[in-house]
């Protein structure tokens, strides 16, 4: 269910995505009424449950649930099983979600492959968030690449294209398509994570309807490729009357990577780094423009300037987040 068969690095932008998701539950455990060590974990681990990892080490965090649907992959989880504490679940995500009832504080990641399953990956956010309380936390990936959809293959001009993909997303969507906001315009490469992010927060805020006090607040939307372009966007559900108390606690509001009012996700295309040349660029950092650095380095990155640059600026974005991969004798 969660690309369980691409190793972990070959997909830096992915990991910089998942280093930033803990660097902001770091930011939200600031909050008075929130103990992220007292959360359930709940999300979909691959073969491998790196995120399970990653978050049971920084947190502590003991109450924890891997979902898979693929019973080879399940067979793995059993065996790479790093923690007794995380229970693994041979389970699909929507049977999961239908059975599921709240009794902790609780962080759920779904994270979604299939581009053809849009439709149902959505409503089983939507029906997710439906069961949640106040500071509860949701995280959703979903495949944003445009030629998913409808490939650029097609011998059909540029704007035939664009109108053919707005038309197979309003399709496969129905009533949680926002047709008012999705535009045409959007249904390129660049600004298709635009266009599913305005998809999520029209569902979630249908998904909320009728419940006056609590509302989904988004925190972070990404969008990053290691292969097909992926979006993800992070929330948490709060009471409108602690809005601003939640904020002046975390100051999510002022970090330099959150999106709380649904602006275009911000991208993750990080140059493929030799170490010399990371510790180079690192030893320049934070206070050097992306174009100075690369004006000292005297290459580029991709073969036109603009991308190699818009590359580094990302890198300079999220340096902080950037995995080291390397190979080690055990």
């Amino acid at each position: 269910m969660s690309g369980a068969s691409i190793p972990y690095h070959l997909r830096p932008n992915k990991a910089i995505d998942r280093y930033a998701f803990i660097e902001l539950l770091s930011k939200v455990d600031r909050y008075r009424d929130c103990d992220i060590s007292q959360y359930k974990y709940v999300g979909f681990g691959g073969h491998s449950l790196e995120d399970f990892k990653y978050i049971h080490s920084r947190f502590g965090i003991c109450n924890m649930i891997s979902i898979e649907e693929d019973a080879e992959v399940y067979n793995r989880q059993k065996f790479n099983q790093p923690h007794n504490c995380i229970d693994c679940l041979h389970q699909s995500s929507d049977n999961f979600i239908n059975e599921f009832q709240r009794t902790d504080p609780t962080i759920i990641w779904l994270d979604y492959v299939k581009p053809s399953d849009l439709r149902k990956q959505i409503e089983e956010f939507q029906a997710t968030i439906s069961k949640l309380e106040p500071l509860d936390i949701v995280k959703i990936t979903v495949n944003s690449h445009p030629a998913s959809y409808v490939p650029s293959g097609t011998g059909m001009d540029s704007f035939t294209l664009k109108n053919a993909r707005i038309e197979k997303l309003n399709t496969m969507l129905g009533d949680i398509f926002p047709s008012a906001d999705v535009t045409v315009d959007m249904m390129t490469e660049k600004r298709f994570p635009e266009a599913l992010c305005l998809v999520l927060k029209y569902a979630a805020n249908l998904a909320m309807v009728g419940q006056s006090d609590i509302y989904f607040q988004s925190l972070t939307a990404f969008s990053y490729a290691d292969g097909q372009q992926m979006l993800t966007v992070t929330g948490i559900l709060l009471e409108n009357t602690k809005n601003q108390e939640f904020f002046n606690q975390t100051n999510i509001d002022k970090w330099e990577l959150s999106n709380i009012n649904w602006k275009d996700p911000r991208r993750i295309n990080v140059p493929d780094l030799t170490i010399k040349e990371r510790l180079y660029i690192d030893s320049r950092l934070p206070n050097s423009q992306a174009k100075a650095i690369q004006d000292e380095l005297g290459f580029l990155f991709d073969s036109k300037e603009s991308v190699s640059i818009e590359m580094l600026e990302t890198y300079t974005m999220f340096y902080r987040q950037s995995p080291y991969f390397s190979r080690i004798l055990v």
